[in-house]
């Protein structure tokens, strides 16, 4: 198996966010999501991620699995709010 892997690019941290699928089960991980998040007032929005989770959806890929690869000093993971909105 070859897995098909789809890349979104986070410019204001300068970071990529991952879903890797199997093609022929369209089962998916979701690897880095991250949550959007406005220093000067603290403030998170999920405006980067919704973008991903509306790729998965379109794609009809079910998520399996969801991976932050390490601790995220960057940025803050969105990895409860893809659970919430695909499981995993």
């Amino acid at each position: 198996m070859k897995p098909d892997v789809k890349e979104f690019f986070d410019e204001p941290t300068n970071t990529y966010s991952y879903v890797v699928t199997d093609p022929e089960t369209k089962v998916c991980a979701v690897v880095d999501s991250l949550l959007d998040f406005d220093q000067a007032s603290g403030r998170t929005s999920t405006e980067s991620v919704d973008k991903l989770i509306a790729w998965v959806k379109s794609e009809g890929l079910k998520v399996d699995w969801i991976i932050d690869t390490h601790v995220h000093a960057d940025h803050l993971t969105a990895a409860p709010y893809v659970k919430a909105q695909l499981g995993g």
